[in-house]
């Protein structure tokens, strides 16, 4: 089945300095609360939407280390990346959806400026290969990979790592989404799967099955407009479904790098250097970097090291962005 259906990407993209978007998100700030305004930097702040194209590096990681996806569907919100020539993306099988095309019979929950929203109604997209990967724009491969993996045998290969926080911890609004997803198959904050912040696999049928099953619970999850403490991340619930029913193979992120927000604003630049060297040695195969437009102005080498890592230009992208000064903004 996996051979003869394809694997598709599908991947989050929103250019939120857009005077447009800026615009429209303000209209709708007033209405929505968080219960701690602690976590109004993982929510709504400007840090949320701001983009450097680093979508260029993840689609051209794409390309160069697993060429032999089917689709990528490209979800954005009236917009289009301005390195690419939308005439030619058909030669690299990407294709622009529309939020829109994920909210047929609920158009009540648009807009939205809420990956979690969007993530769990994505199953509805048609045309969705029943495997696909999910991923944000500041996701990249790092190693050439196969099907295999991230799939075996149709079940999906989890990368993940089980993890608790203590009572006495508070939990950021990340760590809430996680935790929430895993109560609603029986796990608590004492013993649950945290998911690698890599693409994740998703078998279409059984996210459907969730859907249907929990439909309350997913309706619900798609009323924020922006990220709220009290919403579950849909690939959290996926994941410890997945460890209930025995529909998965579970393995750890050590092949994973992640530059987190504290690493792109404070980490010691030799500490960054060294994980892009694991990267460029082959020793990882997927990474993530949370806040380019933090690290880039520290560690101008970076676009480099991408260039290195990433690859060559998309068939689709307009020549004049290939300027070195482009993705930094």
């Amino acid at each position: 089945m996996l051979e003869s259906q394809g694997i598709d990407v599908v991947i989050f993209w929103v250019d939120g300095v857009d005077p447009i978007h800026q615009q429209k998100r303000q209209q709708y700030l007033p209405d929505f609360q968080l219960n701690n305004t602690e976590n109004t930097e993982q929510s709504t702040s400007l840090l949320r939407f701001v983009q450097h194209d680093e979508l260029k590096f993840c689609l051209r990681s794409i390309k160069k280390f697993a060429p032999w996806y089917r689709k990528i569907w490209l979800v954005v919100d009236d917009q289009t990346p301005s390195f690419l020539d939308c005439e030619k993306m058909h030669a690299d099988r990407i294709e622009l959806v529309q939020h829109q095309s994920l909210f047929v019979n609920c158009e009540q929950y648009l807009p939205t400026f809420n990956s979690r929203t969007l993530a769990t109604r994505l199953h509805t997209l048609a045309g969705l290969s029943e495997f696909y990967l999910l991923g944000n724009d500041d996701v990249m491969l790092g190693n050439h990979i196969s099907p295999n993996y991230f799939f075996d045998q149709g079940n999906p290969i989890i990368y993940a790592d089980w993890s608790s926080i203590a009572e006495k911890h508070n939990m950021t609004l990340h760590q809430l989404g996680i935790v929430n997803g895993a109560k609603m198959e029986g796990y608590d904050r004492d013993h649950f799967l945290v998911p690698s912040h890599g693409f994740i696999p998703f078998r279409k049928s059984i996210q459907q099955q969730l859907a249907c099953d929990l439909s309350q619970q997913f309706s619900d999850n798609c009323h924020f407009r922006f990220r709220h403490e009290s919403q579950f991340l849909p690939e959290s619930l996926y994941y410890h479904h997945c460890v209930n029913t025995g529909q998965f193979i579970l393995k750890n992120t050590e092949k994973m790098v992640h530059f987190s927000f504290e690493l792109c604003r404070i980490g010691a630049p030799e500490k960054v250097k060294f994980l892009f060297d694991l990267i460029l040695q082959g020793e990882r195969d997927m990474f993530c970097i949370n806040e380019y437009q933090s690290l880039y102005p520290r560690i101008p080498e970076v676009f480099d090291i991408l260039l290195s890592i990433c690859g060559g230009p998309l068939y689709c992208e307009i020549s004049d962005c290939e300027k070195g000064n482009d993705i930094d903004g």
